[in-house]
């Protein structure tokens, strides 16, 4: 008997739809999303950045896919005329004392691939006018997008290829059978529906452990057939800049190094983010952010800003700002990063895991946003 969908993705944040975009046009496809619309979390709450691929460990999942999705991304906000604007990065030590961290992450970037330069002693002094540069790199390649846009155009696209949409539902029973999937799925009224599909796409980030533990996998690698598939998820929150004199001084992002001596990809990999940073608005605002800090299993995930980190902000602006004061700040958005959990401190790199007829995607935080249209692609590869 045939199946009602040849896919059915769960999830349709950015991953989710980048796939339903790329696949649909020769699969019976099916899109289920538990919010009420597309790209209601980590998607829609983020910095909005095109990464470059320039902090990743080379060949990483992480680097590669980043590095290829940039410049699909480049080529889709082109071709569909999404916002956005290659502004590039800076990459500072503060003072003299971040100089080995900057080494370190230069020895990355120049190795990955991306279009990197150290700036002249012409550029750090004009920089010194507004921020604290002791040295510096330039990443040619990082910009900034209206995110919604490109979210809204890839949904788009998949309609247009005839996917079907399921919003407010939620898997609650599925089934694995010899040739497909059974997945009993509850609807936003309460009611509850069966559908059969041969292939279920697991993008649902956030709550895609709980997704493969309702099909029967041991998410915590017990089964030495199944990678970890637990994640662990990081809450990061935002600061927007008021003060237009100190908004219209500044073009590009400002990523410092690590400034507790910690090499670059060792500070992402246990505090779970890149500290603090500026990064701007395509309408010409800057933005602090994000901080991180780990949740517990049972900390709930919400999306209010109470401002009570304004004085932590204000001294990482600060650094980064002499002239910032801390009337300049008010509090902005707030974000989560699911990071996959690993062994003995491993590197949680992006997981695309494919058991015959179950393809997991694990893991997708920064630069999932950048990355979104490459691991599109390599998921229509594998089918």
């Amino acid at each position: 008997m045939e199946s009602d969908f040849d896919v059915v993705i769960i999830g349709a944040g950015v991953v989710g739809l980048a796939i339903g975009a790329s696949i649909s046009d020769n699969q019976r496809t099916l899109i289920i999303e538990k919010n009420s619309n597309f790209g209601l979390e980590s998607s829609s709450h983020n910095s909005e950045v095109i990464h470059a691929g320039i902090y990743y460990p080379i060949n990483s999942n992480k680097h590669l896919f980043c590095l290829e999705g940039n410049k699909l991304l480049y080529e889709w906000c082109n071709r569909y005329q999404i916002k956005h604007k290659r502004v590039g990065k800076i990459v500072n030590a503060i003072n003299q004392g971040d100089l080995n961290n900057l080494e370190h992450a230069w020895h990355l970037a120049s190795e990955s691939g991306a279009r990197v330069r150290r700036l002249t002693l012409n550029e750090l002094n004009e920089y010194r006018k507004n921020i604290a540069i002791e040295d510096g790199f330039f990443s040619e390649d990082t910009g900034i997008l209206d995110s919604v846009s490109f979210l809204k155009s890839l949904e788009y696209f998949a309609k247009q290829n005839e996917t079907f949409f399921s919003y407010n539902t939620i898997p609650i029973n599925i089934q694995k059978n010899k040739n497909n999937f059974k997945i009993q799925i509850k609807n936003y009224d309460s009611s509850e529906d069966e559908i059969t599909a041969n292939l279920i796409i697991n993008a649902a980030g956030h709550g895609a452990p709980e997704i493969a533990a309702l099909i029967g996998y041991k998410i915590d690698g017990d089964d030495p057939n199944v990678p970890i598939l637990r994640q662990h998820v990081n809450r990061g929150v935002y600061f927007d800049i008021i003060n237009n004199k100190i908004n219209h001084s500044i073009n590009n992002l400002v990523y410092p190094v690590p400034i507790n001596r910690e090499k670059m990809q060792d500070h992402i990999n246990t505090s779970g983010g890149l500290g603090i940073h500026l990064t701007k608005t395509l309408d010409g605002d800057l933005k602090l952010g994000p901080d991180a800090e780990w949740l517990n299993n049972d900390d709930e995930m919400d999306y209010i800003n109470n401002g009570k980190k304004a004085q932590q902000f204000y001294i990482a602006g600060k650094s980064i700002l002499p002239k910032l004061n801390i009337e300049d700040i008010v509090p902005a958005h707030v974000g989560y990063r699911s990071r996959l959990q690993t062994k003995n401190n491993q590197y949680a790199d992006f997981l695309i895991w494919q058991d015959k007829q179950y393809i997991h995607l694990g893991g997708i935080e920064s630069p999932g946003l950048t990355a979104s249209l490459a691991i599109a692609k390599k998921i229509k590869n594998l089918l």
